[in-house]
């Protein structure tokens, strides 16, 4: 019986660098404020609900490894130093 020739062909290559932002917009937030001086801030991110931008900081404090505490108080969003 003859072998059949296979729909398709594996070639080597190498997997492309993912393109777009370095990271999260949660990620350039807590950069942009361990950088900034500042002892606290709050963060007004229109278009997000409160408790998902704190999760997102937090995520992203977290990985950053910087010393910065996220506060919600009333509805509001803070970073500090901590």
């Amino acid at each position: 019986m003859p072998r059949v020739a296979k729909p398709y062909k594996l070639v080597p290559a190498d997997v492309p660098p993912r393109s777009g932002r370095r990271g999260s917009v949660y990620a350039e937030v807590i950069d942009d404020f361990a950088t900034s001086g500042l002892e606290s801030v709050l963060v007004d991110m229109p278009g997000r609900k409160p408790q998902a931008l704190a999760l997102g900081l937090r995520k992203a404090a977290e990985v950053s490894a910087a010393a910065v505490k996220v506060v919600s108080r009333g509805g509001r969003v803070y970073l500090r130093r901590g």
